[in-house]
């Protein structure tokens, strides 16, 4: 697993993107997106991961965004940026969010529509995110992908 540390208000807090099993590209983002720097140490891990795969097997993307505080302007907009490039290789991409920030959980729906990939989601609930992903999950994957959310389900 590829993580990127930051520290955040005297915790150490970690964002990770780790290919697994499979296609399968698992996200957390925990310390959240501080500066346009920050977007681009996770988009460096995102890379290393995606080396692993053939360029022509698309990936699914999962992105647990519970802990995830409000992201800085300048940062979002940078996402924004990264998550249009990095479509061709997409095949789908939900991202779990919670609805305890409201103010995080509309920017990253701003982020995501702003991606313009009807391939990508944003769920508050596991259940539905693992029903719309297990479509074109391999069953290896989708075993992987319960393992994740429940692991984030723990820290969050």
């Amino acid at each position: 697993m590829r993580a990127v540390v930051l520290p955040l208000s005297g915790l150490v807090t970690v964002n990770t993107a780790a290919i697994v099993v499979g296609r399968l590209l698992e996200i957390r983002i925990e310390a959240g997106y501080r500066s346009p720097q920050d977007v681009e140490l996770v988009v460096r891990a995102i890379q290393r991961e995606l080396v692993r795969v053939p360029l022509a097997v698309r990936v699914v993307t999962v992105v647990d965004w519970r802990r995830c505080p409000l992201m800085h302007d300048e940062a979002a907009k940078r996402l924004v940026e990264n998550l249009r490039t990095a479509n061709p290789r997409l095949e789908r991409s939900a991202a779990l969010a919670s609805q305890k920030s409201s103010l995080a959980v509309l920017q990253f729906l701003r982020v995501v529509r702003e991606g313009n990939n009807a391939e990508r989601r944003v769920f508050y609930e596991q259940e539905p995110l693992i029903e719309w992903l297990a479509q074109v999950l391999r069953p290896e994957e989708l075993t992987r992908l319960r393992e994740f959310l429940a692991a984030g389900a723990t820290s969050a």
